[in-house]
């Protein structure tokens, strides 16, 4: 695993990793970019990366601006947007994939906010699969219940007192998602207030995501209490220029007791589950090595 610096059009540094096959017999076939979740940092999903990497795929993953490694030490006085994270950051990690391997054709595969925000991003020709995995509308009337009476408390109660005491929403404290940004957890608040969701920022966001053309395989897990059938259908309605194809798997799908929002990542799934995921990739199965 290669620890990389990434650095955005916009004067901001990432941390980003790189995982490549062990074996030096197997070929590098396809890049998989793998967009964490808000408040996930890249640490956890490094085992499935490393498994992905037996596969013939060299597979980078990045902390978004803000959290995780790429997050400065005092978040009080840091400045940014969730808007940053697909119009600054992405970008930085799509150049340097394409830049260290120009002949490779490329997968997205986007977890939770890592998949919402692709329409956003920049239209990549070397993109070529599209995967968002429980990338969902937060809005309430699009969550499951109960979970849409707890986010009411966290949004108008939770998040408001731990920004007024700390000048930054401090999620680790309560065992929530990792410490964000004030800016950032003030935007997905403002997102998750309207049915619209990402839309509030204006037509210029629709617009966008009607010029994404590369079809997009949108997994859901019955039991993601996040991630509702509706949440996910209201995002995914805004990709108008091209084909969704939702698949709705249940845990023993994938060889789990559970899945959730979380788990597919887990060695709970491990590689008889993750092995689902080489055909939403477009792995090619003589690219794969032993599990």
């Amino acid at each position: 695993m290669e620890h990389l610096t990434l650095h955005t059009d916009d004067g901001h540094t990432l941390a980003a990793r790189c995982y490549r096959p062990a074996d030096a017999s197997v070929a590098a076939r396809r890049v998989v970019i793998l967009a964490p979740a808000l408040g996930v940092p890249q640490s956890f999903y490094e085992r499935y990366a490393r498994w992905l990497s037996g596969h013939g795929c060299v597979v980078y993953t990045l902390d978004w601006r803000g959290m995780g490694a790429s997050a400065p030490a005092d978040l009080r006085r840091y400045r940014a947007k969730l808007i940053d994270w697909p119009l600054h950051d992405a970008p930085a990690i799509m150049q340097c994939a394409v830049s260290r391997h120009p002949g490779l054709p490329i997968s997205w595969f986007g977890h939770s906010m890592g998949g919402i925000l692709y329409g956003l991003m920049p239209k990549l020709p070397q993109i070529d699969h599209v995967v968002t995995l429980g990338s969902g509308s937060g809005h309430v009337s699009h969550l499951a219940r109960p979970l849409r009476y707890g986010m009411l408390l966290f949004w108008h109660v939770i998040v408001p007192l731990s920004v007024a005491r700390h000048g930054y929403f401090a999620g680790k404290r309560i065992n929530a998602v990792a410490d964000l940004p004030r800016g950032i957890v003030g935007q997905w608040k403002r997102w998750c207030a309207s049915p619209d969701f990402c839309c509030v920022e204006g037509p210029h966001v629709r617009e966008a995501y009607a010029a994404v053309r590369q079809p997009i395989t949108a997994v859901l897990f019955t039991d993601d209490k996040m991630a509702h059938r509706r949440g996910v259908e209201a995002i995914h309605r805004l990709y108008t220029g091209t084909s969704v194809r939702y698949l709705t798997l249940h845990p023993k799908d994938v060889g789990a007791a559970s899945v959730g929002h979380f788990d597919f990542f887990h060695t709970r799934t491990g590689p008889k589950g993750w092995a689902h995921s080489l055909s939403w990739l477009g792995v090619s199965p003589s690219a794969r090595a032993a599990s």
